[in-house]
């Protein structure tokens, strides 16, 4: 972990109201990662499940999603909202989570990236995890801005981004200028 690790009093930041409506997770995850009824999904470092929990309402009851953390603390967070049963809560670290490989038809590791200190082996594992086809998207905050969020040194640029991508084996690389504060990348398999 980075000195940019979330702290986790902090957790219910992460699902304030305002902060969620400038993420626009739900045009996220249908315009953008394409989630559909049915798929397999993994939310890599879901925390609090901000993102989970739409995503359990877009791929319905014959789906599933994989929510990995490893705060048991951000899990128990994420519990109290009584997850349904295709909603899976993992207690495991994002770049070894042990879930068998090319189960999932999209990746999300929104704001965790800055979190980690090998960043190879994150986007490793989510290549691991997708099936071929399968996308991956990043929420990312800007390393140009002194904006809210991690600090400047421990955020990553579009630059260094793609070269993750590129040397994990993902294709059609894009960039996505989502909010005043955050991008998206979006690769895949």
């Amino acid at each position: 972990m980075t000195e940019g690790h979330f702290n986790v009093k902090r957790a219910p930041a992460l699902d304030n109201e305002g902060r969620l409506r400038e993420l626009r997770i739900d045009q996220l995850l249908t315009e953008v990662a394409g989630i559909k009824s049915g798929m397999i999904c993994l939310d890599l470092g879901s925390g609090t499940g901000a993102f989970s929990y739409p995503m359990i309402n877009h791929v319905g009851q014959e789906g599933t999603v994989y929510a990995v953390d490893e705060s048991n603390e951000m899990l128990d967070y994420a519990r109290q909202k009584n997850p349904p049963a295709n909603l899976q809560l993992i207690n495991r670290d994002a770049s070894g989570t042990g879930l068998e490989g090319e189960i999932g038809d999209f990746c999300l590791l929104a704001f965790l990236i800055h979190e980690v200190d090998k960043h190879g082996g994150l986007i490793s594992e989510a290549y691991r995890l997708l099936k071929t086809g399968g996308k991956v998207l990043i929420v990312e905050w800007k390393e140009e801005l002194d904006s809210p969020g991690p600090p400047r040194k421990v955020r990553l640029a579009e630059k260094q981004v793609r070269q993750l991508f590129d040397k994990a084996g993902f294709k059609d690389f894009e960039y996505i200028d989502w909010t005043v504060n955050t991008y998206l990348a979006v690769g895949t398999k």
